[in-house]
């Protein structure tokens, strides 16, 4: 039995790395810089600071800041249409992970026929795309260091994802500097999903001694510094780990995938069209008591991590540990973790159940094994 793992090949980290940017460009041999983005970071005055390194170091560049959250498939047709009259030979995405995706899609799309629709799936793209440098400016999606990108399908109101080792970005750049100005609630979500990412990947079935390393450390920082970026979003030292948190957690999931929590969200998502870091957050705890059956050993870890004493105590009694440790983080970042809460029926529910079921990508990661019914019962019994 073997494993492998992969990541990207250069992160360029700390506060002020952007200014590396032409460096990074050049050593890729770019000279035509496509920049995908979206409204938001364009009116936060983000891209003007891509734009004086660009235009400094006197390279030709184009925006496409058309991203949305939670992009459809019609937003990746439209970025491809644009890099295909620009052709570009150096793609720049810079925001949270639905600009990170959709650069990803369209790097390969540029070098791959077809569409995209061609590319859903695992391992379903032959060549490499143009290269790319990926630069988030949250702390949470961990976009930027794998080799998946989701979309919304709205042919079945389904997110879907393309998984290839060529999405994986030639250079990440880390800047927290970023991050700074980020409002509370997005630091919330964003924190919470790179704390679902890591909880995920370490407590699946295709966790290694290299992902649970990275995974286990990704939920230490995030544990220490989350409440604090979220109460202060000022404080650097926060804000750098969360960021550094974020990253690694994405280098380890991207390895394992994640499971029966993100495969819950993109089933209400798809439908409800909630954020999605929102729904990985208030999912997650129901997610860590139906599990913490199948793996107590590993959420015993994941209590200790958050600074709870296990030891002594019945196996599952240490395990539910964690799921309080979560519990709290959730109530003092201001997130319910009741369905009902979000306005989403209860007569949506055996639906919903079903729609999880398909994404048998993350649900073959997950440490026990659902069935319909049992996600019938997980979303009834938390609403």
């Amino acid at each position: 039995m073997f494993s492998f793992f992969n990541t990207v090949s250069r992160v360029v980290y700390g506060f002020g790395c952007l200014e590396e940017l032409e460096r990074e460009i050049k050593r890729l041999h770019g000279s035509r810089v496509l920049v995908i983005t979206d409204a938001g970071i364009k009116a936060a005055g983000l891209l003007d600071l891509v734009a004086r390194v660009l235009d400094q170091a006197q390279l030709c560049f184009h925006v496409f800041a058309d991203v949305e959250p939670d992009p459809g498939i019609e937003v990746v047709t439209k970025s491809v249409e644009t890099a295909k009259a620009f052709q570009p030979n150096v793609i720049l995405g810079i925001g949270g992970g639905s600009s990170l995706d959709i650069s990803k899609t369209t790097s390969v799309l540029l070098t791959n026929p077809g569409s995209v629709y061609d590319y859903l799936g695992m391992d379903l793209v032959p060549a490499p795309g143009v290269p790319l440098i990926l630069i988030p400016t949250t702390a949470g999606t961990g976009s930027e260091v794998t080799s998946i990108s989701v979309l919304s399908d709205s042919r079945d109101n389904v997110k879907k994802a393309v998984v290839s080792p060529h999405l994986f970005a030639r250079c990440v750049m880390l800047d927290p500097q970023l991050t700074l100005g980020l409002p509370s609630h997005i630091t919330a979500r964003t924190g919470m999903d790179a704390l679902v990412h890591a909880i995920e990947s370490f407590t699946g079935v295709r966790a290694t001694v290299f992902t649970d390393t990275l995974n286990l450390q990704a939920i230490r920082m995030i544990a220490k510094n989350l409440r604090k970026a979220y109460a202060n979003g000022d404080d650097r030292q926060a804000r750098e780990n969360m960021l550094y948190a974020s990253c690694i957690a994405g280098m380890a999931f991207s390895n394992t995938q994640n499971g029966l929590d993100h495969a819950i969200a993109l089933a209400i998502g798809g439908r409800f069209h909630l954020p999605h870091g929102l729904l990985t957050a208030f999912i997650c705890p129901w997610v860590m008591e139906y599990n913490l059956l199948a793996t107590p050993e590993k959420f015993k870890e994941i209590a200790r991590a958050f600074g709870e004493n296990p030891d002594g105590m019945p196996d599952i009694e240490g395990a539910r540990l964690a799921v309080k440790s979560v519990k709290n983080l959730l109530d003092d970042l201001g997130i319910s973790y009741k369905l009902g809460t979000y306005n989403v029926p209860l007569d949506a529910i055996p639906s919903l159940a079903k729609a999880t079921m398909g994404a048998t990508r993350l649900i073959s990661n997950n440490p026990r094994k659902p069935s319909v019914q049992d996600i019938e019962m997980v979303l009834q019994s938390n609403y």
